[in-house]
Formats: structure tokens, sequence, C-alpha cells
């Protein structure tokens, strides 16, 4: 079993970015650096350390407890991808984070199978649509 982190909490939000970040199945720097200049992401509390830290966790839990579908490169179980997107239930906060996925995801410039799964569970989970990842003025409520 995966490790549980509060809702909408900043190691919730910074798993969510690693489920992007990897969600290709090859982790690149450019895709884990690209968070850092987001200062959306900041303010949510989710730096460079928190990052690394819940990738460090992530890794450590599938590989303890084999949660990968072998399939399909870096593919999470559905069931445990909808409990992970679970732990994000704020609305301004899923589109926050949908829209720094988004970026992450493009920051090789492609867009790969698991990627596209991702962002669409996220999208059925969290009820939204792409346009509520894509628009310029997203940012954290105050």
């Amino acid at each position: 079993m995966m490790r549980r982190y509060a809702k909408n909490s900043p190691q919730a939000a910074a798993r969510f970015l690693v489920l992007a970040a990897l969600a290709d199945g090859d982790l690149t720097r450019i895709e884990l650096s690209s968070p850092d200049t987001f200062s959306a992401l900041y303010e949510l509390g989710v730096d460079a350390a928190l990052l690394n830290n819940v990738l460090a966790e992530f890794c450590e839990d599938v590989e303890r407890f084999q949660l990968i579908d072998t399939a399909d490169n870096f593919q999470l179980k559905p069931a445990l991808l909808s409990q992970l997107l679970a732990e994000i239930d704020e609305p301004d906060l899923q589109r926050t984070l949908g829209h720094a996925a988004l970026q992450v995801i493009g920051a090789d410039r492609k867009i790969h199978r698991g990627e596209s799964v991702l962002i669409c569970a996220a999208l059925d989970a969290w009820d939204l649509m792409l346009e509520d990842f894509t628009r310029t003025d997203i940012g954290v409520a105050a």
C-alpha cells in the first residue's frame, strides 16, 4: 500500500507532479527541475527539496509493494491512481496542479501514452475540462 498524505497537502501536490514526471516511463532532469519555476507551486509549499523527498518515497513505495502495471512502463494501477487523485479535492489546487503537470509533461515536447492517461484520469476524477488546466490565470486562491 502506498503511503497516504493529508488531503491537499504540499506532499500530495508534489506526488501528483512526481506522477506527471514519471508518467512517460523516463524521468528526465528537465521534468523535475521545471516545477521550481512555477510561482504557484512555491505558494503551495512545493519546492525542490520536498519534490525530491516525495519522489524518493514514491519510488520506495512502488518498489516495495510492486504497484506498477508493468505492461505500460510506469503506469499505476487504476485503483491506486484514483486513491492518489482523491488526496487533492480542492478545486483551485486541482486546476493549479493540472496546469503545472501539463508544463512538466510538456518539458520534453512530447505527450506519451502514460502522460495522457494521467491527465485524463485527473480530469475525470476532479470533474474538470482540459481548459481548466490550460488557462493562464490559474493561481492559488488567497
